[in-house]
């Protein structure tokens, strides 16, 4: 039996292979009501299958690697369109027309298998010689030019997603804990810098490159998988609306959104939604009866505003007659963030300063 001498490289892949096996058991089993959550456990078998086979490889198991090829390439060309689906369910979009996206991994799955099977069938060393070159070349397509234009293509994909979820996360939530999903923009960039460091590595292919790249890759597992496992569907209790308006013909436009601005604005007033922080603006819609796409609108168009920015300014008026009142002077701040809606202290002084230009203490001092 051949002996196996493990090299710090080696070992740190070990590592980095079972920190992944490990979070994808926790994300697909323990999180299996989220959906993306599915496609994120794919995501992470992909890096696992890599990792497995430049482990053989680096090992000088070149039959095993070579028998692995195949289910190389489904996996390095399934991971963009993986990371893709998963920000496209995370940010609240439905999956359509999924097979698309793994015709190029499957293609190029399929043929390696069919030629690997041819291989192993034939028996003729000049026919088999030519096989394996075909594969290798393939391969070598596979991991180089397809691989990094398709990475390119899915990471823009990726990150027009995340920002058109920002947008729109100011049109549906007055708060942004939890639903600003931050980390996704690192989890992006990051996978784009680790394809980077994996063709640099490969190119330089010294042990100092090799030690960066798996201890860049191991870190990027361990942020992706946490994150992972604390995110929560975001839009799971939004449903269908059956609640439908009228549509807007030109001729009666302006008094329908008329009717609707008085309303919105008497219900505001009236019972003080914005005091609840959990407020959307599909709960604002059934208040009035009405449907999300035209409140949107409506806030959007005739008052200028996103969602957020609307109830916030509701929220910031109310803390600065709170902070103004001297007879209100036992009231922390938090305590006052609390109050007039705002889910943390943090989220209350950054709002705050951006209606202001001033923390609520230093208005506090200003106006006591």
């Amino acid at each position: 039996m051949k002996d196996i001498n493990f090299s710090f490289v080696n070992l740190l892949n070990i590592v980095t292979l079972c920190v992944t096996i490990l979070f994808i058991f926790q994300i697909y089993f323990l999180k299996k009501e989220n959906k993306s959550n599915t496609f994120f456990s794919v995501y992470l078998i992909n890096i696992t299958v890599i990792l497995i086979f430049f482990l053989v490889l680096d090992l000088d198991y070149e039959m095993t690697a070579y028998t692995l090829t195949p289910l190389l390439l489904f996996s390095a060309l399934s991971i963009g369109p993986m990371l893709w689906i998963y920000v496209k369910l995370v940010t609240g979009y439905e999956l359509k027309q999924l097979k698309k996206h793994l015709y190029v991994p499957i293609g190029f799955g399929l043929i390696t298998l069919i030629l690997l099977c041819s291989d192993f069938i034939i028996s003729d060393e000049k026919i088999s010689l030519y096989i394996k070159l075909n594969v290798l070349y393939i391969t070598l397509a596979g991991i180089t030019v397809f691989f990094i234009l398709q990475n390119v293509y899915y990471s823009y994909l990726s990150l027009k997603l995340y920002k058109n979820h920002l947008k729109n996360i100011g049109n549906t939530f007055s708060y942004t804990e939890k639903v600003n999903l931050k980390w996704l923009k690192l989890l992006i960039y990051g996978y784009f810098f680790l394809i980077i460091g994996l063709v640099v590595s490969n190119l330089i292919d010294d042990s100092a490159s090799n030690i960066m790249f798996h201890i860049i890759l191991l870190t990027y597992v361990i942020f992706s998988g946490y994150n992972a496992l604390k995110q929560n569907p975001i839009f799971k209790d939004f449903k269908e609306e059956t609640n439908q308006v009228p549509s807007f013909h030109e001729e009666n436009n302006t008094e329908l959104f008329k009717e609707l601005k008085r309303k919105l604005l008497a219900v505001i007033d009236e019972e003080k939604l914005y005091l609840d922080s959990s407020l959307t603006i599909h709960t604002l819609a059934s208040k009035l009866n009405s449907n999300t796409k035209y409140v949107s609108q409506l806030i959007n168009n005739e008052l200028n505003k996103n969602f957020v920015m609307f109830i916030n300014e509701y929220r910031i008026n109310d803390a600065k007659d709170l902070l103004s009142n001297r007879e209100k002077d036992n009231l922390t701040i938090e305590s006052i963030g609390y109050e007039v809606g705002f889910k943390s202290k943090s989220a209350f002084n950054r709002v705050f300063k951006q209606f202001t230009s001033q923390t609520p203490t230093q208005f506090k001092q200003d106006n006591s």
